[in-house]
């Protein structure tokens, strides 16, 4: 099954960059809406993590949320393998953001930057792309992915123009990469392990990785926020949330929490705005009593 996929894989990152980008969303568009009646993936996990998140929604509310996450998904994977066709200037275009003096003026501080994002409209091209418009690579913490050769592909395109990948195990790489004044980027909002913190992400108590929060107070890094929302004519708007660690002296679990929570209410009122951009497929709640 492994090597299927990874023929799929390669398939898929052949053909893809073929065709114009305007017939690629029109396509998934299309495709967003046969999966949920006939390929309906994890349907049902989005369905009790929406209800969880928004208890007052109609069913047909939920309904069309997950229709949009499927769309939206499709379309992160479909740019995905285009990525590497796009030039810089093609990237200006593409993600109009209001912000980017901010990473040049947390650099000048001289203790690295943590820039945080989440499974939100198009993570992987956010990544991708602000380096290059920002022309300055970013250490990218992953998860390496179950099928290795997979993993490799995947990797190579993500690094194709000088982001590098860190293994999300290796702390020591991390705390060196800050201490050099460099930027770490992460995505945030996984479900964690139930000895990580516990924060309110919808609802109470859900576990979530305090990577960033500790890595922040440890070394004095500037901590961003950031996620890319869609536009109708498929740009991406994106604008740098800065969150102020200088309060939190010391690497207390309690400074730890309330650093996290605050990542965590940004991403919460950008689902709340745009929910169909975030990964509901994912078993984010899966270690709450509810799961158990």
């Amino acid at each position: 099954m492994n090597f299927l996929v990874y023929v799929l894989f390669i398939i898929l990152e052949k053909v893809i960059p073929l065709f114009p980008l305007s017939f690629l969303h029109f396509i998934v568009r299309l495709k967003g809406h046969l999966f949920y009646y006939l390929v309906p993936i994890r349907k049902k996990t989005a369905f009790y993590n929406l209800k969880l998140a928004f208890p007052d929604k109609t069913k047909r509310e939920i309904s069309k949320i997950i229709k949009g996450c499927y769309v939206n998904v499709l379309t992160v994977i479909a740019e995905f393998f285009y990525m590497k066709k796009f030039s810089r200037d093609d990237l200006f275009r593409i993600i109009k953001m209001t912000n980017i003096e901010l990473i040049h003026e947390k650099l000048k501080l001289g203790k690295g930057i943590i820039l945080i994002s989440a499974h939100y409209g198009n993570w992987e091209l956010t990544a991708y792309g602000v380096s290059q418009m920002f022309n300055k690579p970013f250490n990218v913490i992953v998860k390496e992915q179950a099928n290795k050769k997979i993993d490799e592909r995947i990797n190579m395109i993500r690094s194709g123009k000088g982001n590098s990948m860190i293994d999300m195990k290796d702390a020591r790489a991390v705390l060196s990469l800050l201490k050099e004044n460099k930027i770490a980027a992460m995505l945030g909002d996984q479900s964690a392990p139930v000895e990580n913190v516990k924060v309110n992400f919808f609802v109470k108590d859900v576990p979530t990785f305090e990577g960033a929060a500790r890595f922040a107070i440890k070394t004095g890094a500037a901590v961003l926020f950031g996620v890319s929302q869609r536009n109708k004519d498929n740009t991406y708007s994106l604008t740098l949330h800065d969150i102020d660690t200088t309060k939190y002296k010391g690497s207390t679990e309690e400074n730890i929490k309330a650093l996290t929570q605050e990542h965590v209410e940004l991403l919460i009122e950008y689902i709340k705005q745009r929910p169909d951009h975030w990964l509901w497929f994912h078993r984010r709640f899966k270690h709450l009593k509810q799961f158990d």
